[in-house]
């Protein structure tokens, strides 16, 4: 979604999942939803367009040479022929992703939460319930990553097609060191086949650049 508040996302969307047969405690949840809206009023989105100045430990070398060929055929990004040159200052793209696991108590589903920045301002954010129970959070995360990429992908469309440049790719921010290993190295294999949908989505965003 891209409008509502920040602040109530998480406790919103664990509510919604009840609105067939609520019952009194989901009731009790919502006055207090309502009861951290009166205390905090009506807040504002800050849009801060400086550049943020991220140090992280990359390898770049791994995203420059041809070792991704040997797994993906690159064939670049997929831009229709009329597409408007880009205009003024370009923004960059921060994706942050995280999972609840096994956070639901009746089904022990895990909660996917993602939030998409361009420079210092939020642009666009997720927060549901994952439609499968994995057994392990690697499992969770890759779905959460393939969601994220896929909303990546959609908004640099879009912002492309508004004549917004976007400045190299968008760099996704995940704390599972295992899932950052098997879709930055090319040469990680995926001993999990049922996360294969997953594994290969992200690893064929991360190949494309």
């Amino acid at each position: 979604c891209e409008l509502g508040r920040l602040d109530i996302l998480l406790e919103v969307s664990l509510l919604s999942a009840f609105n067939a047969a609520p019952r009194q405690g989901h009731l009790d949840q919502a006055y207090n939803i309502f009861a951290h809206l009166k205390v905090h009023t009506p807040q504002c989105i800050l849009f801060d367009p400086s550049t943020p100045e991220i140090s992280v430990d990359i390898d770049f070398k791994e995203f420059k040479n041809d070792a991704w060929k040997d797994f993906y055929e690159v064939v670049g990004k997929a831009l229709p022929s009329d597409l408007p040159s880009p205009r003024g200052a370009s923004v960059k793209m921060l994706c942050f992703v995280d999972v609840s696991y096994a956070s639901n108590r009746v089904t022990t589903r895990s909660h996917t939460g993602i939030l998409i920045k361009l420079n210092g301002a939020p642009i666009s954010w997720y927060s549901k319930r994952q439609n499968t129970v994995e057994s392990s959070t690697f499992g969770s995360e890759f779905i959460a990553l393939r969601i994220a990429a896929e909303m990546c992908q959609s908004l640099r469309y879009k912002l492309r097609m508004f004549d917004v440049p976007v400045d190299g790719p968008t760099m996704v921010f995940c704390d599972n060191q295992s899932v950052t290993n098997n879709v930055s190295i090319p040469t990680s294999l995926l001993n999990k086949k049922r996360n294969a949908i997953c594994y290969h989505k992200v690893r064929e965003c991360v190949a494309s650049g």
